[in-house]
């Protein structure tokens, strides 16, 4: 997610996010993360595919996590997917749904491209949602050589 500049993966009208289990310093199991995972897989979500979650799927149609690691605990983890900002409402929703039963923190990060006005498209819906964005993400200026369009 953080290297769109070189990879070209998220192109206007997509978002991408990130759900992060157990940073800082909690921890998180494997259990949680299947969990929400499933979930978004239902919603029709893509799972990045160089991720160290996805890798841990035994089915990226699903979001299903091998049930070798389910017990396993780790300092974090994390869900990386994309998906038409149409369904952003959707994803928010189901994964404010399932926080409540969690056991641990979790952090939602999200990307989307600027667009040619300088806007966020995420912002719209962060705001008709409640969602105040954090001014002090990471912003992509672009200063990667591009492998991609």
């Amino acid at each position: 997610m953080k290297t769109n500049e070189v990879t070209g993966l998220f192109k206007s009208g997509w978002i991408g996010m990130g759900f992060e289990f157990g940073r800082p310093g909690i921890g998180a199991r494997f259990r949680d993360v299947d969990l929400v995972a499933q979930a978004l897989a239902r919603l029709g979500v893509i799972f990045a595919d160089n991720n160290p979650v996805t890798k841990l799927m035994v089915d990226k149609k699903t979001g299903k996590i091998s049930d070798e690691v389910l017990d396993q605990k780790v300092m974090s983890a994390i869900i990386e997917c994309m998906f038409p900002i149409e369904k952003m409402k959707d994803v928010l929703r189901t994964f404010t749904a399932l926080a409540p039963k969690l056991h641990t923190v979790v952090s939602v990060e999200c990307i989307n491209k600027v667009e040619p006005d300088d806007s966020l498209p995420m912002d719209a819906v962060l705001k008709e949602m409640g969602i105040t964005r954090r001014i002090n993400g990471k912003t992509n200026v672009g200063l990667g050589r591009p492998r991609a369009a």
